[in-house]
């Protein structure tokens, strides 16, 4: 199976003094995102999205670094456990604990807490440490549907925590063919057991789309 990692987007909720130029839409009280956009991002919809055209202050970003990374998957979803050793009966992952994304649940800021966000090289490692456990519950799955599955995607929203590294809420959306097996609380396990690094700074929330290409 092929795969085309589409978008690892960050999101960082903040309220802080301005030091630096901000956007219009971040200055905005009355706008959706009710002036909760944070140094260096903007309202989009109701959510706050990195901005590139604001000038952030260097000694509040982060410093990109060279972050190693696993290479990328090249082969998704097949079935290379021994079928014998899974157990006859498929049983689904609990997932019951992990609490669903949702853009609209209240947060209660730390106002103790600094500015810091997780540039994007060190996200899309850890998100890529996170692709190989989701590639090991499409195994599973593949296993147990005559050893292959159909192409899809993935879309995941990501609630991570800064003072614990932790996704605090996961949501993953997933195409028809991608529900088969327990394989979207499969994969929303496998993000909330990632353990990301931690920083001082607000919530950010991640979008990370997966495109799988289904076997010719």
């Amino acid at each position: 199976m092929r795969t085309t990692l589409i978008l690892a987007g960050l999101v960082g909720l903040a309220a802080a003094p301005t030091a630096c130029k901000r956007s219009s839409d971040s200055n905005a009280p009355t706008g959706e995102c009710g002036g909760m956009c944070g140094r260096g991002t903007r309202c989009d919809g109701n959510a706050c999205v990195v901005d590139y055209s604001q000038d952030i202050c260097t000694s509040q970003a982060v410093v990109q670094e060279e972050v190693p990374m696993r290479p990328p998957i090249t082969s998704w979803g097949e079935c290379t456990l021994d079928r014998n050793q899974l157990p006859k009966k498929f049983r689904p992952v609990d997932d019951s604990q992990i609490a669903q994304f949702d853009p609209n649940r209240p947060r209660v800021m730390d106002w103790s807490a600094g500015e810091e966000q997780l540039n994007e090289p060190v996200l899309n490692a850890n998100m890529r440490e996170v692709e190989y456990a989701i590639n090991e519950c499409l195994a599973v799955a593949a296993c147990y549907n005559n050893g292959s599955l159909k192409g899809g995607r993935l879309d995941l929203m990501i609630s991570l925590v800064g003072k614990t590294g932790k996704a605090d809420a996961v949501s993953v959306t997933a195409s028809p063919d991608l529900t088969v097996f327990g394989i979207v609380p499969c994969v929303r396990k496998a993000i909330a057991d990632h353990q990301f690094p931690t920083y001082n700074g607000p919530p950010m929330t991640v979008k990370y789309n997966i495109e799988i290409g289904g076997t010719e």
